[in-house]
């Protein structure tokens, strides 16, 4: 019975109105653009970056098989994950880590401010989950230039168009998620176009942008 009803995520929206809300309204999560050094990335390295919650919906485990494979075509292929730990995930990543003695980095959890500068270092942003809506850390990648590869569930295709503004993969397949991987690698206009199109594509979830359809919603 409310005035409106505000879903944050086009993902949410869709499962609304398939529900019969009604009166329905988007007004997404929002992002401080002006935060966001962008830098436009073009000539990969193979330098990952993941950043989530440790937690098995997260599947981090992925990121591990993908790394090493990509080592067989890239021996100078490395990978940083941060985030908190949130259950025995990491202790399940970090002992396939040692025995298979990949390069690899966790950070543990970090400030905001300190993995937007660390995240300069790397060249493709992956997201490896089984679960999701709308990732945040996906469209801060996005903001800074990351080309992302993404696994394709719940709201990523809401967020995220494969070739277009990201590269999208079936769940849990190391192979897949790995070619696309090598795809960004070795095609530099590819890699190109997904950083600046997925900066253009979360400047519509900047704050001065996004605070104009709450002003609209509130003076009705």
């Amino acid at each position: 019975q409310a005035k409106v009803n505000v879903a944050p995520s086009a993902y949410l929206i869709h499962h609304f109105q398939k529900a019969d809300y009604t009166n329905l309204v988007y007004i997404p999560n929002t992002i401080k653009l002006e935060k966001y050094e962008f830098k436009q990335r073009q000539d990969l390295q193979p330098h990952l970056l993941w950043v989530r919650s440790f937690a098995h919906l997260y599947n981090p485990m992925l990121a591990l098989k993908v790394l090493e494979l990509l080592l067989k075509h890239y021996p100078e292929a490395k990978l940083s994950m941060v985030g908190p730990f949130k259950d025995d995930s990491i202790e399940e990543c970090k002992a396939y880590a040692e025995a298979n003695r990949l390069p690899l980095t966790f950070t543990g959890g970090m400030p905001k401010e300190d993995w937007l500068d660390y995240a300069k270092d790397f060249d493709i942003f992956i997201n490896t989950t089984n679960v999701d809506n709308t990732p945040v850390s996906v469209m801060e990648a996005m903001a800074l230039g990351l080309p992302v590869v993404s696994t394709n569930v719940g709201g990523i295709p809401f967020l995220l168009e494969d070739q277009i503004d990201a590269l999208l993969v079936e769940p849990n397949k190391v192979e897949a998620f790995t070619e696309a991987v090598l795809k960004l690698l070795k095609h530099p206009k590819l890699a190109a176009s997904l950083s600046k199109a997925g900066r253009e594509k979360v400047e519509q979830f900047d704050w001065e942008v996004v605070k104009e359809k709450w002003h609209a919603v509130i003076s009705e």
